[in-house]
């Protein structure tokens, strides 16, 4: 059986937990636990922060066909974990960055992840995901955009519902294509 392995980065809060579970046919082995009073990060970037963080690594899985099965990775999206990405990245076939567009620290968010994983992004399989899209934030897609441009880097920015099992297995077929 071919397996394909697949990569969720992106800040804390950004919905890589939740695609995760979206599409995986089994139970989803997640290290969410509740969120600690020194867990700032997701408590400065969200009006209404979420109760929980990941602190580990996220797995699920599904198969595309009787011979294919995709293996899905999701990272904790706080800094002090930094350590776990390069790791987990290794031997990935592709890599989905998501971004909650609605974050009070988008910008700083953006900036930091698309510079962190700007070698990534020039050389592999990557794709952006924007979650929590709304018409009011276009302009921060934008932002993205000349910031993808500024860099030269070009990968494809989808607006994207971390809870919809259609838009996620969209996403991840840009990456095995």
């Amino acid at each position: 059986m071919d397996e394909i392995k697949i990569l969720f980065a992106g800040p804390t809060g950004a919905g890589k937990t939740t695609a995760i579970s979206t599409v995986s046919e089994i139970s989803v082995v997640s290290t969410e636990v509740f969120r600690s009073s020194l867990d700032t990060e997701s408590l400065n970037s969200h009006s209404d922060p979420k109760n929980t963080v990941t602190i580990g690594i996220d797995y699920g899985e599904f198969s595309i066909n009787a011979h294919t099965r995709v293996r899905l990775y999701g990272v904790p999206g706080q800094v002090r974990f930094e350590f776990l990405w390069d790791l987990i990245y290794q031997g990935s076939s592709g890599t989905a960055i998501l971004f909650d567009i609605s974050s009070n620290a988008y910008t700083s968010e953006i900036d930091f992840f698309i510079n962190r994983f700007r070698k990534v992004l020039l050389e592999d399989r990557c794709v952006i995901g924007i979650s929590k899209f709304a018409e009011i934030y276009l302009d921060r897609v934008d932002e993205l955009k000349d910031l993808l441009s500024e860099l030269k880097i070009n990968v494809p920015v989808v607006a994207v519902d971390v809870r919809n099992k259609e838009d996620m297995l969209q996403l991840i077929e840009m990456l095995v294509k």
